[in-house]
């Protein structure tokens, strides 16, 4: 038999066991036949897809070095080094290339996925579908999706959200619905990622899936579900969701690692012995590989917080070193912690220097906002308020924002600066009317600036600012009454004429009488209840007609009218003065037996509610506690019963 026909038969035998996935044994035939056809690369790349198939790529990847002498194996090699997770070398040994398939293409957008190159990788995959013309087509735009869904996070919103069609695959809406997780909208998500569950349930039943690879493939689904509720604020739903997830143990360690850090988030200081355990499933190395660097790092931060929250600031400490060598994008929060942990060491002034050395390291308002907040708190709680004051000033545009303004006019107000809180106001309407903001924001400032102006008995200033308001908000007649009210005490012309634009007094009803002989003093409430109503009332001849006649005083008989009445006729014989106790000698030295069950010989007035009313109490500061909490099981106190004798 010829070697071609003894090739074309083994080829033959190959396609059928291919087809039958009976990879085990194709490698047995190849192996039988690649020495008597050495030259036969097509045998080894066989054995190579064989090893793969059955997962096995190390020994693939091995095989490959072997025979690199008679070809590259490129693609074949850069797959198992991607699958080994070494994925820099496959994105180098890819980029070797010079003229890609669409075999390479595919490869190297999943490796850049993988690099987190997300902005490379959107645009290799966009080449792909415009190119290709397979019915792989749907597969490429649910891949792209999850893309568009990464940039999202990372605050790249230029991209439109992928509409979901009829015939949308649960993956392709699974990863809408994380797109528009993305960017905030909550509840239409969630809507999606319920229709997504049903059509993998769906899907999966007519696949004739068992109901454990159903719930499998249900887990990120599932997950992502109970993120929206938590989000949403419906804590317990949530709760109730990851812990459904978790009671199935699935194999997807990346959703279950995100189940347990939400649940650890959602108990807060309770169950704390729940959360350590659940923060201890989050430790796995394997984690590294399935997660996101985000995703790691706020899993990381959550077991850094954990550990203060419980007061191990050992482990904290330590935990914050390795945060701030792996991810120094997170320096903010550690600093934060640290601060934290020296504040419950009562270093107030270390915590304070640490954080304004943050703070003026860093050039970008945005990364210092939280740490300069903390160390105005700090100060505040040391009552410097000038250097709170010069924190708050170096915010650069964010001192602008309505918080921060609020914030520095009541500090400036404090050390009676009033200049200084005027034109900070001054500024920060300037600076909303070159942003072209709405009107909302430039009501709220005049609003308050004409108070202040009020406040410091400045009409004039205040007018002007009302006046501005009214231009604003024309049919607001809160606005034109606060005007009048200005104009009234600098310039009464003024006032006369905006009071014209007044609404008209609605007087038909009105009992005028009764308003002006009203006692206000009283309050309102005791006023609508003492007034009667108009068609109650009646005339003033019929409520005259209703008062009661004084009753005639009837005196008892034999009455002397020129000796006084007794004062006390009326109170108890045993209360009156000349009352005398009959003796009574039993107990009267022990005093047992007299007053109620469990009385003491102690002085009632010691135990009166008036008496310990009264009573200064200590002066105490509400601080935030320095112990974290415990939980704290009531022992069962039982008393022995005595045996009847």
């Amino acid at each position: 038999m010829s070697k071609t026909t003894i090739l074309n038969s083994v080829f033959s035998d190959i396609e059928k066991l291919a087809s039958a996935e009976e990879y085990k044994r194709i490698i047995k035939l190849v192996e039988k036949h690649i020495p008597q056809f050495p030259e036969e690369l097509s045998l080894v790349q066989s054995k190579i897809v064989s090893l793969i198939h059955l997962n096995q790529i190390e020994n693939a990847y091995n095989f490959i070095l072997k025979n690199e002498k008679f070809q590259s194996f490129a693609f074949e090699k850069a797959y198992c080094l991607y699958r080994l997770n070494r994925s820099e070398e496959a994105l180098q040994l890819i980029n070797e290339e010079t003229d890609l398939t669409s075999n390479f293409k595919e490869l190297k957008a999943q490796i850049l996925y993988k690099l987190e190159k997300y902005n490379e990788c959107f645009d290799m995959y966009r080449d792909i579908i415009k190119q290709s013309k397979d019915g792989f087509t749907n597969e490429r735009v649910t891949n792209l999706t999850a893309v568009i869904y990464q940039l999202s996070k990372l605050g790249d919103n230029k991209y439109d959200i992928p509409t979901v069609k009829q015939d949308s695959t649960y993956e392709f809406i699974y990863n809408v619905a994380c797109v528009i997780i993305s960017r905030g909208e909550i509840e239409r998500a969630k809507d999606l990622l319920d229709q997504a569950a049903k059509l993998c349930r769906y899907t999966l039943e007519e696949e004739e899936a068992t109901e454990e690879e159903i719930q499998e493939e249900l887990t990120a689904i599932k997950v992502q579900g109970a993120y929206c509720l938590q989000k949403l604020g419906r804590d317990k739903e949530a709760q109730a969701e990851y812990t459904e997830v978790l009671k199935y143990k699935p194999k997807d360690i990346g959703s279950l690692a995100i189940a347990s850090n939400n649940l650890v988030v959602l108990n807060k200081e309770h169950n704390v012995f729940d959360s350590k355990k659940k923060l201890k499933s989050t430790l796995s190395d394997e984690l590294t590989l399935k997660l996101n660097t985000w995703q790691l790092e706020r899993i990381t931060l959550n077991h850094c917080r954990f550990a203060l929250m419980t007061n191990q600031l050992d482990q904290c400490t330590q935990l914050c070193d390795n945060i701030e060598k792996k991810y120094p994008d997170q320096i903010e929060d550690i600093v934060l912690i640290k601060a934290v942990m020296l504040w419950r060491l009562n270093k107030n002034s270390e915590a304070i220097d640490l954080l304004k050395k943050f703070i003026y390291e860093q050039k970008r308002p945005t990364a210092k906002l939280n740490c300069t907040l903390m160390a105005v708190k700090l100060l505040l709680m040391q009552n410097n308020t000038n250097e709170a004051i010069t924190l708050l000033q170096n915010l650069g545009e964010l001192k602008y924002k309505l918080g921060i303004v609020s914030t520095l006019v009541t500090l400036y107000l404090n050390i009676n600066n009033f200049k200084a809180a005027s034109d900070l106001f001054n500024d920060t309407l300037s600076w909303y009317s070159q942003k072209e903001v709405d009107n909302s924001k430039i009501t709220i400032l005049l609003k308050q600036l004409a108070k202040l102006h009020l406040r410091e008995q400045d009409p004039k200033e205040a007018a002007k600012r009302l006046s501005r308001l009214l231009e604003l908000n024309p049919t607001n007649k809160k606005f034109l009454a606060q005007l009048i009210i200005a104009y009234t005490q600098f310039d009464p012309e003024k006032a006369q004429e905006y009071s014209k634009q007044l609404p008209p007094l609605d007087l038909q009803d009105t009992d005028i009488d009764l308003l002006e002989n009203t006692n206000w003093m009283m309050g309102s409430k005791l006023i609508k209840k003492s007034t009667l109503k108009p068609d109650a009332a009646g005339s003033k001849a019929e409520v005259e007609k209703k008062k009661k006649k004084k009753r005639k005083i009837i005196l008892p008989k034999n009455v002397n009218l020129d000796v006084p009445p007794n004062p006390e006729r009326w109170l108890p014989r045993h209360e009156r003065t000349g009352y005398r106790k009959k003796k009574d000698r039993r107990n009267k030295e022990t005093g047992i037996g007299k007053g109620t069950q469990g009385a003491s010989n102690i002085s009632s007035e010691q135990f009166n509610i008036k008496n310990i009313a009264a009573q200064p109490k200590p002066q105490t500061t509400q601080v935030p506690s320095e112990n974290a909490p415990r939980l704290q099981h009531r022992k069962g106190q039982y008393k022995k019963k005595k045996k009847g004798k």
